[in-house]
């Protein structure tokens, strides 16, 4: 008799597919999972079964400082590199951002793609119980 868990009712399946289609939708790049450890952001899991370059988690927890986000214990972010050195990063979250100051959003295209993907990554996980994982999605 066959597994009753079908493939794509895993959180694993669906981490990796949504990884693969953010990278698709960013024309082929990188896009890893990374999750806050120990104070720094250290990757996790990435799209397309390519490798991050070895400083990808130092230049991610640095830009990530840079902007001044609050990077809570255990948060998961999604990042692409868009150049040397130069990455665009999205908190992983089960809700929606809220609206920035002023309502006017100018994100880049590739900012938005991995923004959804994150929102799709925490409804993911929050569906089929992250806590399993011992994970806990971002804040949303």
């Amino acid at each position: 008799m066959a597994d009753s868990v079908a493939t794509g009712d895993t959180l694993e399946f669906w981490r990796e597919e949504i990884l693969r289609r953010a990278g698709e939708a960013l024309q082929g790049r990188v896009v890893g999972l990374f999750e806050e450890r120990g104070g720094m952001l250290e990757p996790v899991l990435v799209g397309l079964h390519r490798s991050l370059p070895p400083t990808a988690g130092a230049e991610i927890d640095r830009a990530v400082r840079q902007w001044r986000l609050p990077i809570p214990p255990g948060s998961r972010w999604l990042a692409c590199r868009l150049d040397m050195g130069r990455w665009c990063v999205a908190p992983v979250r089960s809700g929606i951002p809220p609206s920035p100051p002023g309502g006017t959003m100018r994100r880049r295209k590739e900012r938005t793609t991995l923004e959804l993907a994150g929102l799709c990554l925490g409804l993911v996980e929050e569906r089929l119980g992250a806590a399993g994982g011992g994970e806990k999605a971002a804040p949303g």
